[in-house]
């Protein structure tokens, strides 16, 4: 609200020289004048604009509210959102005088509040739990989840890894030990390795069925034992799948060959009835799929994982060769990737238009078991559409060297035998220290000693034991929390106390860039002491983002800033973006995204390609989706956009238009919010509660910018939608998930009216449309800048910044401009920060 926060800053530098606060300030400015140019009238004793009123208002600023407001306020006048565009403006040395004035209080409040930098608890988050575990024990996470029944984690401001919202409820205790539990049983093996095995699976294996009569929910047929036609793509409907196959019998890699073609893809039907891509190769899914979770021959199941989707050859058979990691009870599924669907519906208008001369006269009713009449010639034998054709399918595995979990030497790794005793202590020593990310302290190591002896004295074997205690280790705060501010009390000897903060820093860095703990690598520079040096702590850094283990920064970084997390919170509607769900687009606009933000971060890019850039990562679909031609292929790469594409930067990309959408119609509210939010750093406060929220829009009764302008007419409202609604009215060119468009249509597809992307921001600037905005928000690339700086610091530290925090982003935005605002640097100042450091 600009006009309310100059009135709110005139107002109190009038009550602060008025009090005496203020003396000795060399200034000409009549503060009398400025309250009643500028406040009085809308926020004194009669009238209080925006809920606001002056005359009771404090100037203390060893308060830190009041200082964090004062903050804020001259934020707003150095962006010039205030006074606001359409009322008188001060003169600029008056104005100067007064910011000067807050600027200089304002350092002497950072240097009494300091910075909010204590650590607090901070648990381990659902996925950095997920990486803990596969680096601490060596397990291949594709498919088992030790978190799947977790509560998901609360979110501050997008981010899943503040550690005042992750809380430890009782339930949430009980699931950790759960995981543990799992854990522990899957990694820690003490019987010998199981036989590997080979199955071949024909089509007799696979449906006896033989014809079909009439359109129904699925196509699949067996011809003659000799292959297996498959014509639907309908994800609830069959799959391929071998009943008499029961599952692999361990962990480990398996070759999955499958033997097939792709047939009809040339058709002498009427494209339009099927409803695919005629020049898109066939394509067939692999997946593995847990029976034990659900029936894996039909709809769809939740452990479901594909592992390949294959062109196949047009008319031309072969063997496709696919390996893939298998949890022990797994199965392998096959299905037809870009079918037909529904199937039912497309063969009834095939049916209808090119076959009804073997259509019995029964063929609508959608419950006949068979024919009304005797036929030679069923509709199955005759229909010429696409499918998938398979011959059959092997499974063969698992390779020995994929299998490390089986052996209880891979998680324990120097543990001895001897005789039928465990070296016990060696087993806690190794397996603690890893866990727990520092050395075991003796105090500690006694304690699990203890506890494994226990456990045999009750009648456990060795076994047993050693994974009970391991278990106890997993269910551990020390394991549990990342983060935990260290007892210097308790800590007498102040050599350990540094190498306490040491591995503390080891843990920062490596849940910051890998979400997970730290390697070998860090622990070792932690164990030498070497992370107090500013130049060792960067070349880690740079060392393990050049890992792969550095996606998890590209992931998590991404869904907490942007939002990408709540992309598929609200789907959109199956009927009006039908290509959405037929081609499963949310993982791919994530993708899109996520490869984006990587390439700038690899190559050390500057950040204003958020803003705006030249090129993007498309697959096929995504190219199709965006109209831009010459990508072919389902694999991602890099593209180079037509110029006026509009793509440019992240407000041009599917999945932030997709996430800022409610599934049906846009909002250009949320959408404004969110620039704000996430590009400006300047999100406006919540509504008034006493405001009712503006109703979803009805395309062709009233444009939004009318509902819009009818809704500024409220006081209390006007000061932010003015801020919000022009940069909403930008993207409205983008429609709920993402493709241009240049007219508002009604739910029968009918054209109402044009969209209208003008707008003029709150200090003056007018704009035709998105690529105008872009512009414009690239003159404020430090205003972005900062924003950024105050995610990253986010993101890393686990924690909100507080008021005593602004310093160093002053200085970090401030050596990011001056290092040409490369989004690796900024990655690399954030990591060796004092802030960072500082434990």
């Amino acid at each position: 609200m600009g006009r309310d926060k100059a009135c709110f800053l005139f107002a109190l530098f009038w009550l602060c020289c008025s009090s005496g606060y203020a003396q000795g300030l060399a200034t000409s400015v009549d503060p009398h004048v400025y309250l009643e140019d500028h406040c009085i009238q809308c926020h004194g004793e009669k009238k209080q604009k925006g809920d606001r009123r002056f005359d009771g208002l404090g100037i203390d600023f060893a308060d830190e509210e009041t200082a964090y407001d004062w903050q804020e306020i001259l934020d707003m006048i150095n962006l010039g959102d205030m006074p606001p565009e359409d009322e008188p403006r001060p003169p600029a040395a008056d104005t100067l005088e007064v910011v000067d004035w807050i600027s200089g209080e304002l350092e002497l409040a950072y240097e009494l509040h300091g910075s909010s930098n204590a650590v607090g608890l901070r648990r381990l988050n659902r996925y950095e739990y997920r990486n803990t575990i596969r680096d601490l024990c060596g397990l291949n996470i594709e498919s088992f989840d030790p978190t799947q029944s977790f509560p998901p984690d609360e979110r501050f401001e997008g981010f899943e890894n503040v550690g005042s919202e992750l809380v430890l409820s009782d339930y949430l205790l009980a699931r950790y030990l759960e995981a543990a539990s799992a854990t522990v049983e899957k990694a820690v093996g003490f019987g010998a390795q199981p036989k590997g095995i080979r199955e071949v699976f024909k089509p007799d294996d696979l449906t006896d069925r033989t014809f079909h009569f009439r359109p129904q929910i699925w196509f699949e047929i067996n011809v003659g034992g000799k292959y297996l036609d498959v014509g639907h793509g309908d994800t609830k409907s069959s799959r391929v799948y071998a009943n008499r196959f029961s599952g692999v019998p361990a962990d480990g890699y398996y070759s999955i060959k499958v033997r097939a073609a792709g047939v009809g893809r040339v058709h002498p039907y009427d494209p339009e009835l099927l409803g695919v891509d005629p020049e898109e190769p066939i394509k067939l899914e692999v997946m593995v799929t847990d029976p034990a979770v659900g029936y894996p021959g039909r709809r769809y199941n939740a452990s479901d994982r594909v592992v390949a989707v294959i062109p196949l050859k047009d008319d031309e058979t072969d063997v496709y060769e696919v390996r893939a990691w298998m949890d022990k009870g797994f199965v392998p599924v096959l299905r037809y990737a870009n079918g037909p669907q529904p199937i039912k519906g497309v063969l009834s208008k095939i049916a209808q238009k090119y076959h009804l001369d073997v259509m019995p006269d029964n063929w609508r009713d959608g419950v006949a078991a068979k024919p009304s009449e005797n036929q030679e010639i069923y509709f199955s034998d005759v229909y010429e559409g696409p499918r998938v054709r398979l011959f059959d399918y092997s499974i063969e595995g698992p390779e020995i060297a994929g299998r490390p979990s089986l052996s209880h030497q891979a998680i324990i790794r120097t543990a001895v035998e001897k005789g039928d005793q465990l070296d016990i202590e060696l087993v806690v020593k190794e397996f603690a220290t890893k866990a727990f990310r520092r050395p075991l302290r003796q105090t500690e190591l006694d304690r699990y000693v203890r506890f494994y002896q226990s456990r045999l004295e009750i009648g456990e074997g060795p076994e047993v034991a050693v994974k009970t205690t391991l278990k106890a280790i997993l269910s551990s705060p020390n394991f549990l929390y990342v983060e935990a501010p260290l007892d210097e009390s308790a800590i007498d000897d102040e050599i350990e106390l540094t190498q306490l903060k040491q591995y503390a820093i080891a843990s920062r860095l490596s849940y910051f860039l890998w979400s997970s703990m730290p390697d070998d690598q860090l622990l070792e520079a932690a164990e030498r002491g070497l992370l107090a040096d500013e130049d060792e702590l960067r070349d880690q850094t740079l060392r393990m983002l050049n890992d792969p283990k550095a996606r998890a920064l590209v992931d998590h970084f991404t869904d907490s800033w942007l939002h990408l997390n709540e992309l598929g919170s609200m789907p959109p509607d199956s009927k009006k973006f039908k290509v959405y769900h037929d081609r499963q687009l949310e993982p791919l606009m994530k993708e899109e995204t996520r490869l984006f933000f990587q390439d700038i971060l690899k190559n050390n890019r500057s950040i204003d390609l958020f803003i705006d850039s030249d090129f993007t990562y498309l697959n096929r679909y995504m190219a199709d989706l965006y109209g831009i031609e010459g990508v072919g292929t389902d694999e991602f790469r890099r593209v180079a956009l037509p110029k006026n594409s509009h793509r440019g930067g992240v407000l041009g990309q599917a999945s932030v238009l997709t996430t800022t959408s409610n599934g049906v119609e846009t909002s250009p509210v949320v959408r404004g919010i969110w620039v704000l939010e996430n590009i400006l750093g300047a999100p406006p406060p919540p509504p008034p509660s006493d405001v009712e929220p503006l109703d979803p829009d009805i395309r062709g009764a009233t444009t939004i910018r009318e509902q819009l302008a009818k809704h500024r007419k409220v006081e209390t409202c006007a000061e932010c939608h003015r801020k919000i609604d022009p940069i909403g009215f930008a993207l409205e060119g983008f429609d709920p998930i993402g493709t241009l468009r240049r007219n508002y249509r009604n739910d029968s597809g009918k054209t109402v009216r044009k969209v209208d992307t003008s707008g003029k921001l709150v200090s003056g600037e007018s704009f035709e449309g998105i690529d105008d905005l872009k512009q414009l928000l690239l003159e404020r690339k430090d205003q972005f800048a900062r924003c950024l700086v105050e995610k990253m610091l986010t993101y890393s530290l686990g924690r909100e910044l507080g008021f005593g925090d602004r310093p160093m982003v002053n200085a970090l935005t401030d050596e990011l401009s001056e290092r040409g605002y490369g989004l690796r640097d900024l990655v690399e100042l954030v990591a060796t920060s004092e802030t960072f450091r500082e434990l």
